[in-house]
């Protein structure tokens, strides 16, 4: 017989629902639920001990909520952790470890296991998703993402969306770049920087506009609402406006700990989604120090994107009078190396691959 296991956001949620409660004989205050979930976040914030991460609106969440800063995912890798946060359960099979999880679980209605919003769907909420929340942005698996009869999460929202502008579909704007140009395999660069500061020239401003108005209309409805949120940045291309990028400009980045690849038998690899999907221009930052630091600073430049995502979203919870009545969760999918055990990338079952941000203020 397997054994369930639920996880601490479904825990947290379901027990914050039943205390919040009124005064004794009135009808129960049901809070809204508002999952945050952002793309290959390593625990690279300033709340968490980055110090010289811009975070600020991450931060805040910390500091008005509880920062869990030993948290583990279930696996280093996209699929697998969010079908293991959405269902509550590890991954039993090899098959289910991958990033085709959900969909795997969803072709066997008989043994498919519930999911954290279809529960809440099941219980009087309005559950919308936006981005990515499962492993691809807006649900759908099949050619370009976008696939009608192959859903990862059947019955699980009353709205999946992925707004995907000028890249056209979900699988292009998952690695596109400025202005609606996608990534070519090993013919695009892992960075991108420019002086455009439309938002809608980025997918996560697509994502994000979205959330807003979708947050206007959840706030003008009589049920309560689990809306999730899912943040594609710091995830690879770093493509991010040119002034996020300044935030870096002689700051002085850390030494990278354990820099040699382990000498012994581990879960060591080559970092085949950094070296083989981007153009790299014949430079490694493992034997490239100059390159090896203007990676670093791209990543930190999109994890301060995505921090301006996550502001622009909580400053619209507070506009719309929800925030006292909103259990908010910020949760990165997993880790990410930047040099560490010389691996750039995720894959691996290292501290830097597994370990995540977790915050929840209720």
């Amino acid at each position: 017989m397997k054994t369930r296991r639920v996880f601490l956001l479904a825990v947290f949620a379901l027990a914050a629902a039943c205390a919040n409660a009124a005064a004794p004989g009135a009808a129960p205050a049901r809070p809204n639920i508002l999952l945050l979930c952002v793309d290959d976040l390593r625990p690279e914030l300033r709340s968490f001990g980055a110090a010289y991460i811009h975070s600020p609106a991450m931060d805040s969440l910390a500091a008005s909520g509880r920062a869990f800063t030993r948290h583990y995912v279930q696996a280093p890798t996209c699929g697998a952790s969010r079908s293991a946060l959405l269902t509550g359960q590890y991954a039993s099979a090899p098959e289910l470890r991958g990033n085709d999880a959900l969909l795997l679980r969803a072709a066997r209605p008989d043994t498919a296991p519930p999911t954290l919003p279809r529960h809440f769907r099941e219980n009087g909420y309005r559950t919308v998703a936006i981005g990515k929340i499962s492993h691809h942005p807006g649900g759908l698996g099949g050619k370009d993402w976008a696939d009608p009869a192959k859903v990862e999460m059947p019955g699980a929202w009353d709205a999946n969306l992925m707004p995907s502008g000028p890249w056209q579909t979900p699988q292009r704007a998952m690695h596109g770049y400025t202005g609606g140009r996608p990534r070519v395999p090993g013919k695009t660069p892992a960075f991108e920087h420019t002086d455009e500061s439309d938002e809608l020239a980025y997918p996560d401003g697509w994502i994000t506009r979205e959330a807003l108005a979708q947050m206007e209309t959840l706030a003008a409805a009589q049920s309560p609402f689990f809306l999730a949120v899912g943040i594609i940045k710091p995830h690879l291309p770093f493509v991010t406006p040119r002034a996020y990028l300044d935030l870096y400009a002689g700051v002085e980045l850390p030494p990278i700990p354990h820099p040699q690849r382990p000498a012994g038998l581990s879960t060591w690899h080559e970092s085949k989604e950094f070296f083989s999907s981007y153009a790299h221009d014949g430079r490694d930052p493992r034997t490239d120090a100059a390159y090896a630091d203007q990676i670093r600073r791209s990543y930190a430049a999109s994890v301060s994107y995505a921090d301006a995502q996550v502001a622009r979203i909580l400053e619209k919870l507070d506009a719309l009078g929800l925030a006292q009545n909103t259990l908010v969760v910020l949760w990165g999918d997993h880790g990410w190396h930047l040099g560490e055990h010389a691996i750039w990338g995720k894959h691996a079952l290292f501290e830097e691959s597994l370990r995540a941000p977790l915050v929840i203020r209720a």
